[in-house]
């Protein structure tokens, strides 16, 4: 049964679409499946809490999408609750996480809250508090490459977000191509390791592409840690494109390397996770001093 005294409602709304959940407060327990949210029909948002029985007290949203889907996200969470919409980003969190970005600001509020998520997951594992590396993968339209770390500075240990890559997904590369090519199809082919068609050749590339960017950051992981193993957490719609690509390259590094086997483990919403994780904070909303 939900409790509508205590449920928080999650909404991610990243570049093609908005995903949604919630949590509850009362007992700490969390919707585990996310539900698509299609730009064209936010106005279905209310009716279909109402079919889940949703009745939330507060919203707590982060927002890629830019100001017109905000906008009607507002509207339409207006008009269904009677509720503003609480937009977080990377200014709440700072102090779970110490951002070392060089502009806060710069920093996409997806990427702020995913990390946030990924730290709530790991922050009681044993190898993170000996001081390894975590790495989150998120491989949408964009693939975002960025790094945890536990360190101790004046006898106090600390989580830090090191910093991350930012490159075209694979959907994008393949596109790109497509669109800007005179000949070259948009790829649906399979990964190979010699490729003899153009389709198995664009999607091997893509897949190369991508392995040897998480590779790169995998292996800076091991020099910041002092050779501690990185653990590796995938995300996004465009993991099943590159998954077997990345899976054999980081398999082979490990075993290259002589490290014990650490496969990596698939996050299905790590926004929401942190969204959640924000909303259990004391005075969860508000932005850290």
């Amino acid at each position: 049964m939900i409790d509508p005294s205590s449920t928080i409602l999650l909404i991610d709304a990243g570049n093609t679409r908005a995903k949604f959940g919630w949590v509850e407060l009362g007992d700490g327990t969390r919707e585990s499946r996310a539900h698509a949210l299609d730009y064209g029909h936010i106005d279905s948002l209310g009716p279909r809490l109402d079919t889940l029985g949703v009745r939330p007290r507060r919203i707590l949203a982060t927002n890629v999408a830019g100001p017109g889907v905000g906008r009607d996200l507002e509207a339409a969470c207006q008009q269904h609750f009677g509720l503003p919409v609480q937009w977080l980003d990377g200014r709440h969190g700072r102090d779970l996480l110490h951002n070392r970005y060089r502009d806060a600001g710069q920093l996409g509020a997806d990427r702020w809250i995913g990390l946030l998520g990924l730290l709530n997951r790991v922050r009681k594992r044993p190898d993170w508090n000996r001081g390894a590396p975590m790495l989150l993968a998120t491989f949408g339209t964009a693939t975002t490459l960025d790094t945890l770390l536990l360190r101790t500075e004046d006898g106090m240990q600390r989580a830090h977000f090191l910093g991350g890559l930012i490159l075209p997904g694979p959907v994008l590369m393949a596109r790109a191509l497509a669109d800007h090519t005179a000949h070259l199809p948009f790829a649906e082919g399979e990964p190979t390791d010699y490729p003899v068609d153009t389709h198995d050749a664009i999607s091997s590339g893509i897949a190369a592409a991508q392995a040897g960017a998480l590779l790169r950051q995998w292996r800076n992981g091991l020099q910041a840690a002092a050779g501690q193993a990185t653990q590796v957490f995938v995300s996004g719609g465009g993991w099943p494109l590159v998954q077997p690509e990345v899976e054999h390259a980081l398999a082979r590094a490990q075993d290259d390397l002589g490290l014990r086997p650490l496969a990596a483990v698939h996050l299905a919403n790590p926004v929401l996770d942190g969204l959640a994780y924000l909303a259990r904070q004391p005075g969860a909303g508000g932005p850290a001093d």
